[in-house]
């Protein structure tokens, strides 16, 4: 047998990290070795298998099966990798160094042995971070159970309402108020969706016909509250979610009787079956962003923000890294007479919160992600609120693959081509079907749709290769003319 030197010993137990066997078969373990490299071989055409179908399998490990598999394979393998380790040092029989060599490599082998199981167990400890997430965000017992086969049940189109909630830096004060109204409406078998905005300050919003909000606001005022019973503005359409919440009486003892009462009105509104919402706390963005570390942002003037209140500031122009509250309240700040700066008005406050949505997006980077993941997954916690099923997230992921690389349309519902205080609901849903059908891509099928003036604002389907509408493409402009360019 030959007499191992403690630089051999070391090098041996090294290559069996790479190639898991090698220092078996450097001692004369062929068997045991053999057994080895092939079943590391078998992992690694699984792994390269893995890489090549990244995307099909994108959905799997949202499932949270899926998921809890994942964790206990980390937890396996690590274990694994180091007993191969220690196993691959026991073989090099390093009884036979001096006491200084057997004391010295046996340290490197526990050193080896334990940075080879750290990664796994902290993707094991991402997975569950993630899980616990999903978990708390996604809807885990829905009435239905969703067949994988035909999760759309037979829809060519998903409809979903997306909200962003006031929470005033609480969950439960999430229900306060809806300020930002959208729904997206996608082709389940091309990704073409259409985006449709509605103003918060519409009024006379109606219920579906038979409900019980539709029996409490009747057509053709709808919902809309006497003098002396509701505060301000609370019956316009961005009060709803508050409404139904706080006056089971009216809407029903549901636990989810809000948002199903701002999906019924949407529904009525657009013409369209609303199938799903993503209620996001727009403080909770806020937290995201810390998590994140700030956003970097050109600033083009100085904005103002809680005028008269102790907690209110400025926002100074150039190009600054906010924090959360700063960011948010860039997207939100108002004018305030007699302020030496200005907040704008709503469609300078909407270009704003896009340039906040697009820095985000640009600095959640990979690495970003992964350096503040417990951080990000926390606050994700706190601002997210779906009745999206977490089955439905494996059938999802695929889609939002094809929507990323589909024509995107973009329709607003605002002044001055649409009064939100005497809103035409009837031109609406003749507009709402009208950018459905040209998001399908039919010249003949938009010949014989129903006809609808095009004022500014009403969505164009794209003829370019680029995915994009024009006006879709305008909002990204200037959204990302806010966002520092990369060095």
């Amino acid at each position: 047998m030959r007499r191992w030197t403690a630089p051999s010993v070391i090098g041996w137990t090294l290559a069996s990290i790479v190639v898991p066997g090698a220092a078996h078969l450097r001692a004369g373990r062929r068997r045991t070795g053999l057994i080895m490299v092939g079943i590391f071989g078998v992992l690694l055409v699984g792994v390269m298998v893995a890489l090549v179908n990244a995307k099909a399998l994108a959905g799997l490990l949202l499932d949270p099966t899926w998921l809890a598999v994942l964790i206990v394979l980390c937890a396996v393998i690590g274990l694994a990798w180091a007993a191969v380790v220690i196993s691959s040092y026991i073989v090099l029989r390093p009884g036979r160094l001096d006491r200084r060599g057997q004391l010295g490599t046996g340290a490197v082998a526990g050193v080896l042995a334990v940075a080879v199981a750290l990664p796994f167990g902290l993707v094991a400890t991402t997975v569950h971070t993630s899980n616990d997430a999903l978990g708390a965000v996604f809807d885990a017992s829905p009435s239905q159970p969703v067949d994988h086969k035909d999760p759309w049940r037979g829809r060519d189109r998903l409809n979903i309402a997306l909200l962003g909630g006031d929470g005033a830096g609480s969950r439960k004060g999430v229900s306060i108020r809806t300020d930002s109204i959208n729904v997206v409406s996608i082709d389940v078998r091309t990704g073409n969706s259409v985006l449709f905005a509605l103003p918060r300050e519409m009024e006379n919003a109606p219920f579906p016909p038979g409900s019980m909000l539709a029996k409490r606001f009747p057509p053709p005022k709808n919902f809309w509250l006497p003098p002396g019973q509701g505060r301000g503005s609370a019956d316009l359409i961005n009060g709803i979610w508050a409404y139904a919440d706080t006056h089971p009486e009216v809407a029903g003892h549901a636990p989810n009787r809000a948002p199903e009462a701002v999906k019924g009105a949407l529904g009525q509104i657009l013409g369209l079956k609303i199938d799903y919402y993503m209620l996001v706390n727009m403080w909770g963005v806020a937290r995201l962003i810390d998590a994140l570390g700030g956003v970097t942002i050109n600033v083009e003037r100085d904005i103002c923000y809680g005028v008269g209140r102790a907690d209110g500031g400025v926002v100074k122009a150039g190009t600054r890294t906010l924090n959360g509250t700063q960011a948010l309240w860039y997207g939100r700040a108002r004018d305030h007479p007699g302020s030496t700066c200005a907040g704008g008005d709503n469609s300078t406050r909407m270009r704003r919160q896009q340039c906040v949505m697009n820095a985000m997006l640009t600095q959640l980077n990979p690495s970003n992600v992964l350096l503040k993941f417990n951080a990000l997954a926390h606050a994700a916690k706190q601002t997210f609120r779906t009745d999206i099923p977490l089955e439905l997230l494996q059938d999802l992921v695929p889609l939002a693959q094809q929507v990323k690389n589909a024509r995107v349309s973009k329709l607003n519902f605002v002044p001055p081509a649409y009064n939100p205080a005497y809103p035409d609901f009837p031109r609406i849903r003749r507009a709402a079907r009208v950018a459905i059908t040209r998001s399908r891509g039919s010249a003949q099928a938009v010949r014989t749709a129903p006809a609808t003036p095009t004022p500014t604002g009403t969505a164009t389907a794209t003829r370019s290769p680029r995915p994009r509408t024009e006006q879709s493409s305008r909002l990204d402009t200037l959204g990302s003319s806010c966002v520092p360019a990369k060095k």
